[in-house]
């Protein structure tokens, strides 16, 4: 049975598939609020397609309950990267439509205002692809919501492994200048590297949190080149680091390595830069050669991104895309185990899981600030060219020996590349 409903403003849904073909059946909903538009609009590629396979999935294997098939239904909204619509839109889910289940991905902004509302209203969370320190710091208790992802220390050490690479170890000295924005995701990073970049003996060159949509970085820049910085890192999105890159080039700072969270991440993104892209390193959450194999699909992460190559011209599949994946595999886990809608049951089982997805082995083992958590695995990678294309290369898997290596780092000055767009073939 295929189900249509109009939904009010602001919303977007997708087609719910019935895991049977009774119009008596029991139905099971599960909510999703995506950054379908805006600035986090990277973040939220390809989500429709990780859907059709949960349906796909669906029709092969029909989720029961007390031996008889449900149907699945899945209600996606657009958050427009704004945590404000995304928080309403939650609400939505929850009060109008009576969602079973929320899953909250891609980036605090997203996911801190789900979490809130599914905390708020006593629904099931899963919840992914958000550092686990701002997540956990805005709440003083979590009942609802169970998270997997890293930490910002994990990250900070993925970064700390890579500036090595290049040649700026731990007590050397270096400066590393800062470059991170003034909201909560940028807050908490913010913290833990000067924390940490202090203990390390690096010089630190901090010009203070810019605000978001920042247009003009001149006197970052302009601080940058008269420190000498040798090291940028932060985490931004991709308009203000593509603002902070020209301002970066316009002053010719001569920058001989930058690490960036969340702008670094999608090629979409990356290629926006154009060369100036090449050499730019960042944390690399998954990656098509890793060897996880999901216990609920029976695929592999090659698998999974050979699928998802053959469905979009053979573009490679985003890692956030793998985490809205692997965000399903676990809700879909949780419904069978509880074989109930109740959400007390269905919280029960979600915090009881134990299971391998295609980012890695989940298991809520980790508590911070209230918040239970799965640690997931993290290499450290860099975007190079190879036969003129731009590719996201791994070259660091001292965190995780599970990760493997595609690449070996390239000594690139990323400061002062012409901005032209790359091939997009072969991606």
């Amino acid at each position: 049975m295929v189900r249509f409903r109009l939904l009010p403003f602001l919303a977007v849904l997708l087609i719910p598939l019935a895991a049977g073909c009774s119009f008596m059946q029991k139905t099971v909903r599960i909510g999703y609020v995506n950054p379908i538009t805006g600035a986090l609009a990277g973040n939220g590629e390809g989500y429709d397609w990780v859907i059709d396979q949960m349906y796909d999935y669906a029709r092969q294997h029909p989720i029961t309950m007390h031996g008889r098939d449900v149907n699945l239904e899945i209600i996606v909204y657009d958050s427009e990267s704004d945590r404000t619509v995304c928080k309403k839109m939650a609400e939505q889910l929850v009060l109008y439509d009576k969602v079973d289940m929320l899953i909250a991905t891609q980036t605090p902004e997203t996911v801190i205002p789900i979490a809130e509302v599914a905390e708020q209203y006593g629904v099931p969370c899963v919840s992914m692809q958000a550092p686990v320190d701002p997540v956990a710091q805005a709440r003083e208790k979590y009942n609802w919501t169970f998270h997997a992802f890293w930490t910002l220390d994990t990250v900070y050490e993925c970064y700390r492994a890579l500036w090595t690479l290049a040649g700026f170890p731990a007590q050397s000295g270096a400066k590393v200048g800062l470059l991170f924005a003034n909201d909560v995701d940028g807050t908490s990073w913010h913290d833990v590297f000067v924390r940490r970049l202090s203990e390390d003996g690096y010089a630190i060159v901090d010009p203070g949190q810019y605000p978001l949509n920042n247009s003009s970085f001149d006197s970052i820049a302009k601080l940058f080149k008269e420190e000498s910085v040798s090291v940028l890192t932060g985490t931004n999105l991709p308009p203000d680091f593509m603002n902070a890159m020209k301002a970066l080039a316009h002053y010719s700072v001569p920058l001989d390595c930058i690490t960036m969270g969340k702008c670094g991440l999608m090629y979409t993104d990356a290629s926006a830069l154009g060369e100036a892209a090449v050499g730019l390193m960042t944390e690399v959450w998954w990656d098509e050669n890793e060897n996880f194999i999901s216990d609920l699909t029976g695929f592999t992460a090659s698998d999974v991104s050979a699928r998802y190559a053959r469905d979009n011209f053979d573009l490679k599949m985003p890692q956030p895309t793998a985490y809205a994946y692997a965000a399903f595999e676990l809700a879909l886990h949780a419904l069978r185990r509880a074989d109930s809608t109740d959400r007390r049951k269905l919280r029960t089982a979600l915090s009881r899981l134990d299971v391998q997805t295609i980012v890695g082995p989940i298991v809520y083992n980790h508590v911070m600030n209230g918040l239970v958590y799965a640690q997931t695995p993290v290499g450290g990678g860099q975007w190079q060219l190879e036969n003129g294309v731009l590719m996201l290369k791994v070259i660091d898997n001292s965190l995780c020996p599970a990760v493997k290596l595609t690449g070996a780092y390239k000594a690139e000055n990323v400061s002062d590349r012409v901005k032209e767009p790359l091939s997009k073939s072969g991606v």
